[in-house]
């Protein structure tokens, strides 16, 4: 345990001028009978005078006028800092804000009552212990017991201290064993008709065995014990399985703004380079100051004596929301719960177009945001794809970024200075497609009055992109497919083929490998295109990238539409608790619905449902099959949405297992699988 300063200060010494004579000084200590003043010059602190040191100075001094030398050993501490040693100084005056004394210790006191304050701490820890301790020396007479000891036996310290504790206690044990070095665990002993349980040891002093230690408590208490520690054990688990699912950190704060404990998932990037052990006594306050993290939600939370959400910056650029909840008693604040998670975004910056660059290469300021392993392994592979010329196939579900991977490969490639091109093969009406992909000549068709270059052209020394590939017929196909094995296009209407250098990358969200079996897509093109696949894992797998991304939505719709949004943490669990069938386009929607449509500053829990789930309709949830899958699977699939879901939206086992018709045990025993 630490101690501060102004807890076992003294009282301000008196004082005297720097000016002051011998007989000035002595008049002083015996007039206010103190061994000890303080020296100021004009008003400050410069040193102190000691009665053994004035002494000293009578004896050699030839008059008791002459100047008063003082010592200037003195080391100056804020008051409410905490003790610590120093060998260069022996006295401390202690200082408020204003720098001003007020109140000072020898250093040799100070060690003293410091050893006193941690004598009467663990004497106080051990009287008010739930279990007995009782030593003895090697006679095995007692010199010491606490007062739970002589509870339970019951029999004070007076009647037992230096008796022979050997000859009252009946037990198996042979403590001339213990004596010996022996340590004895779970023995049923019995003492003044009281049957006890407890473990023997013998007591070190310096390498040598000076006693035994006896630690023991009543047996009818531990079968109580016993007893409730089933419901304990489940109700932790509970509790346990439930966080780890949210992978939060759980940080208790005193209201002094020492942290007493954390708990949970340590967030170990946000705190570098304290490990948790570490921060464990440290301030809160002393940690801002250091800059180690900004803003400090406990500050404002305690401030405002209310429940604060915010998110948190720390100088290793790792983001948490946190949410700061007063723990009061009896009007007065006993403790600040400070709930975190970490919600960093890793991000990949790209270059933009050269000024003056061709108008059809789109600025490319979208950003791949994420925190999941998979998204980290796909960008790796992007930036190895990237440096190819490899025609790549990109398949993932609509609204999984397809687009945004592409104009990352083509940033990230030798092209990038380049056009990048994009069409959207399923937009553009089929008699059209031939024109717009690769032009016409003048008079090719009616409408056509002057000649037109297609995509392709506009798109050489670049990159072409084709979204929903799977959309284009198959007479287009074949046209494609000359395309990418010879380079080179014929306009609708013209006869001379023209050359065009350009990287291809396609995009679908069916599988190409079906159609062919279908005979609805060209194999031969299929495998022109399947040159490196890359496929972008669904919202749903890669839950680690929900609250990022829906904060990054964030920052920048308040930042488009003027406002000042914060999304708290039950908004952020429900978020994280949907499945995204939209995938992030479903998510970037429902973000700038909270944000445009909801009136309050936060947005709450029952916000994200309303707009997620339309929990005011009457109607029950449909739930919707995106593909085959065995039955077993599919079952357990749906048990573990709805139980997220139930948790997400009612915050604790026991109501989600009302909601769900199930024992609060079984919540507990699917999530903590769940959550594995």
């Amino acid at each position: 345990m630490r101690w501060r300063w102004q807890e076992i200060l003294l009282p301000l010494p008196p004082g005297v001028s720097s000016e002051a004579t011998v007989q000035d000084a002595i008049s002083l200590l015996s007039r206010e009978e103190s061994h000890t003043a303080f020296v100021y010059e004009q008003g400050e602190l410069v040193g102190y005078l000691a009665l053994n040191g004035l002494m000293k100075q009578v004896q050699g001094a030839g008059s008791l006028n002459q100047p008063v030398r003082y010592e200037k050993d003195l080391l100056l501490v804020r008051e409410n800092g905490w003790v610590e040693f120093c060998h260069n100084c022996s006295i401390v005056a202690g200082v408020n804000e204003q720098r001003e004394p007020v109140g000072y210790i020898t250093m040799e006191e100070a060690k003293n009552q410091l050893a006193h304050l941690q004598l009467e701490s663990l004497n106080h820890s051990l009287n008010s212990a739930e279990i007995g301790i009782i030593t003895t020396n090697q006679q095995f007479e007692v010199n010491f017991m606490n007062e739970t000891a002589g509870q339970i036996l019951g029999l004070p310290r007076s009647i037992l201290a230096g008796r022979n504790y050997r000859k009252m206690m009946a037990t198996e044990v042979e403590m001339a064993n213990i004596l010996a070095g022996e340590k004895k665990f779970g023995v049923d002993s019995t003492f003044n008709f009281k049957k006890i349980t407890g473990h023997f040891s013998p007591v070190y002093h310096e390498g040598q065995i000076e006693g035994i230690v006896h630690v023991f408590y009543l047996q009818e208490h531990l079968e109580k014990a016993v007893s409730r520690l089933e419901f304990v054990r489940e109700l932790t688990e509970e509790l346990q399985t439930i966080y780890a699912a949210s992978n939060e950190q759980i940080m208790v704060v005193q209201p002094s703004g020492e942290i007493s404990n954390i708990t949970g998932s340590f967030l170990k990037n946000f705190w570098k380079p304290y490990k948790k052990e570490d921060l464990i006594g440290r301030s809160v306050f002393e940690l801002e100051a250091d800059g180690l993290f900004e803003p400090n939600v406990f500050a404002q939370c305690l401030k405002e004596q209310q429940r604060i959400s915010m998110t948190q910056s720390s100088r290793g650029e790792t983001k948490v929301l946190s949410t700061a909840v007063p723990i009061m008693k009896k009007d007065r604040l006993e403790k600040v719960i400070v709930l975190s998670r970490d919600v960093s975004i890793e991000e990949m910056s790209e270059r933009r177009n050269a000024e003056g660059g061709n108008p059809l290469t789109p600025d490319l300021t979208k950003k791949l945001v994420y925190r999941s392993r998979e998204m980290a392994e796909l960008v790796k592979q992007l930036k190895e794809v990237a440096e190819t010329e490899s025609t790549v196939l990109i398949t993932g579900e609509s609204g999984a970024g397809k687009e945004v991977i592409a104009s990352h490969i083509h940033a990230y490639s030798r092209r990038s200075d380049a056009p990048f091109v994009t069409i959207n093969c399923g937009a553009i009406p089929e008699n059209l497609l031939e024109s717009e992909l690769f032009g016409h000549e003048k008079g090719a068709f009616t409408s056509a009055v002057e000649r037109k270059k297609g995509l392709f052209e506009a798109a050489d020394g670049g990159t072409i992109f084709l979204d929903e590939i799977s959309e284009i017929p198959l007479h287009m196909q074949v046209k494609l497919l000359r395309v990418l094995q010879e380079r080179e296009i014929v306009r609708v209407g013209g006869l001379a083929p023209i050359k065009v250098n350009v990287r291809v990358l396609a995009a679908t969200n069916r599988s190409l490998r079906k159609m062919v079996a279908a005979q609805t897509f060209r194999e031969d093109l299929f495998y022109r295109l399947h040159v490196v696949p890359l496929q972008i894992p669904p919202l749903r797998k890669r839950k680690e990238d929900i609250a990022p991304l829906a904060l990054s939505f964030l920052e920048k719709l308040n930042e488009t539409y003027k406002r000042e949004k914060k999304l708290s943490r039950e908004g952020l669990q429900l978020l994280e608790s949907y499945q995204w069938p939209g995938n992030i386009r479903e998510l970037q929607n429902v973000m700038e619905r909270l944000v445009v449509i909801g009136k309050q500053e936060v947005i709450s829990g029952d916000d994200v449902f309303r707009a997620v789930w339309d929990s005011e309709s009457d109607e029950k949830a449909h739930l919707t099959v995106r593909g085959i899958m065995p039955l077993k699977e599919a079952i357990q699939e749906v048990e573990d949405q709805l139980i997220r879901l139930a948790l997400g939206k009612y915050k604790t086992a026991i109501k989600a297992s009302a909601a769900l018709g199930v024992s609060a045990s079984t919540v507990s025993r699917r999530m903590k699988k769940v959550s594995k």
